[in-house]
């Protein structure tokens, strides 16, 4: 199960948890044409997104509000066990999702593909 600080998320998965690389990389060429590479171990800012299909429109605004009030406090994302120190990703939006029914006269029941945006500090 996943606990975004002390909300409980069962529903949502953790999409690019596979594929992530630990490492960044620089190269560039000398005058004399010799090729120089740097690589060293990233210290934070593994993009961490979770994805739900549909919730109810209070875990929404839930999640919403805490998104909405963090700025750059960090706080901590565990994930089946595995704890991360995380904070919202403001480079994009960072929640987003889709009302499952629009209605002109009150608030939906679901919010569907629901996606968070974080990143490890």
């Amino acid at each position: 199960m996943i606990t975004l600080d002390t909300i409980p998320l069962p529903q949502f998965i953790w999409l690019n948890r596979f594929g992530y690389t630990p490492f960044v990389s620089s190269a560039e060429f000398a005058l004399d044409g010799a090729q120089h590479v740097e690589v060293a171990a990233k210290q934070a800012g593994r993009p961490v997104v979770l994805f739900s299909d549909a919730e109810a429109l209070a875990v929404f605004t839930g999640l919403e509000a805490h998104a909405n009030t963090s700025g750059a406090t960090n706080f901590n994302l565990d994930i089946n066990g595995t704890t991360l120190t995380v904070m919202w990703d403001y480079s994009e939006q960072p929640i987003s999702g889709t009302p499952a029914i629009n209605y002109s006269d009150t608030d939906p029941d679901e919010i569907d593909a629901i996606t968070l945006k974080l990143i490890t500090v």
